[in-house]
């Protein structure tokens, strides 16, 4: 398809690929560097105490402790995700590309879901190479921690990565796609990325305060539970996510993703393409 072959050209030059691909899996490498170095030798309490560091080995020693990292940074790789998918649909209205994209290809669902489907694979893409930095300097870490990686290399553990990597790559394409609805509606990267940043970020823990059931079922809810696989967990900005079933969680992921998608072909179906 035309249209995914020009978005994906884009998305491997140098500046695309470095700025956004190495935002992921750097943020994936400090933030797996953190958690190893606080563990720093403490004191495990499987019952629950307190320990001195941020984790304990207990938990980075479990089997899906290879992924502890990674699940737990899934909500910043998805702001990733939305500043990605937000400046690249916005930037083809604000260059006057869209225009140009309309005339090689004057079937504008087609245009849509090749753009979508490039954005959709570099970001699965990115999450695939932040998920691998994580485990390879978590591994590289582990000894001077006090932490056991046998555990990661059973088939419990190879299990636990694989469902790791399909909970969060759907996790983060959430926000993304959501992200790309509002570019195409406001046709401002900014806004969008401003908007949905903030309510995934706080937005939602605010209006969840008075409004319980949005933190069962709001976007920024799933997309937490299940990037954790439904159990709960750390939320956004280190906050608590609530606990979600699985099922729930995948199906109002792909409600919203479906949603998302049909707005941005409803709105770019209608309207007038002028500049």
């Amino acid at each position: 398809m035309r249209a995914f072959r020009s978005e994906w050209f884009k998305l491997t030059r140098s500046n695309t690929l470095f700025g956004f691909g190495g935002a992921m899996v750097g943020l994936a490498l400090l933030f797996t560097a953190l958690a190893f170095l606080s563990v720093g030798g403490a004191d495990v309490d499987l019952d629950g105490g307190e320990s001195e560091g941020f984790v304990t080995a207990a938990v980075l020693s479990a089997s899906d402790g290879s992924v502890f990292a990674s699940t737990n940074l899934a909500s910043m790789l998805g702001i990733v995700a939305l500043a990605l998918f937000a400046s690249s649909m916005a930037g083809e209205f604000n260059k006057g590309t869209i225009r140009m994209l309309f005339v090689a290809e004057p079937n504008r669902i087609k245009v849509l879901a090749g753009k979508l489907a490039a954005l959709a694979l570099f970001v699965v893409a990115g999450v695939a190479a932040a998920m691998t930095a994580s485990i390879g300097i978590g591994a590289l870490l582990a000894p001077s921690a006090g932490v056991d990686t046998s555990n990661w290399w059973t088939t419990e553990g190879l299990t636990a990565i694989g469902l790791s990597y399909v909970n969060i790559a759907g996790a983060v394409l959430v926000p993304g796609l959501i992200g790309a609805a509002i570019a195409i509606l406001t046709r401002s990267s900014a806004i969008a990325i401003s908007v949905v940043a903030a309510y995934f970020i706080l937005g939602e823990a605010l209006i969840s305060g008075f409004w319980d059931t949005l933190a069962l079922w709001g976007p920024s809810a799933v997309s937490n539970a299940l990037a954790v696989g439904g159990i709960g967990g750390a939320g956004m900005m280190g906050g608590a996510a609530p606990v979600i079933a699985y099922a729930t969680a995948a199906t109002l992921a792909l409600v919203y993703a479906i949603v998302s998608v049909a707005i941005s072909a409803a709105i770019l179906a209608r309207r007038d393409v002028t500049s």
